[in-house]
């Protein structure tokens, strides 16, 4: 009894001809869109609290969010680090659309 199809060990192509490279095909890019407006953002906090850094940047960033349009790849990496609370994410995101830094490390305390 022969092995299914699935099962049996495929011949390696012999000959060179059939070999090929598939061109690399590159998404359009995404048309230019206005600037976006920027929520005054803190740049020291005074506790420096890991909770209330990650609170302002989750404020900048829904801020953000809601000025771009939801067909947009970036508005939904926001989004979703927006829902996991994900800091690191939301640092790449909001800086690769503009928004200017926010501390991810508090200032030293006096």
């Amino acid at each position: 009894m022969t092995p299914p199809a699935k099962h049996r060990a495929q011949q390696p192509s012999t000959s060179d001809n059939e070999s090929s490279v598939r061109e690399r095909v590159t998404p359009p890019s995404q048309p230019a869109a206005a600037p976006l407006p920027v929520p005054a953002v803190v740049s020291s906090m005074s506790s420096g609290s890991s909770r209330d850094r990650l609170e302002g940047k989750l404020r900048a960033a829904r801020a953000v969010l809601a000025a771009l349009p939801a067909s947009d790849d970036r508005a939904r990496l926001l989004h979703v680090a927006i829902m996991r609370r994900d800091e690191s994410l939301l640092d790449g995101v909001l800086s690769t659309l503009g928004v200017p830094y926010v501390p991810s490390v508090p200032p030293p305390s006096r």
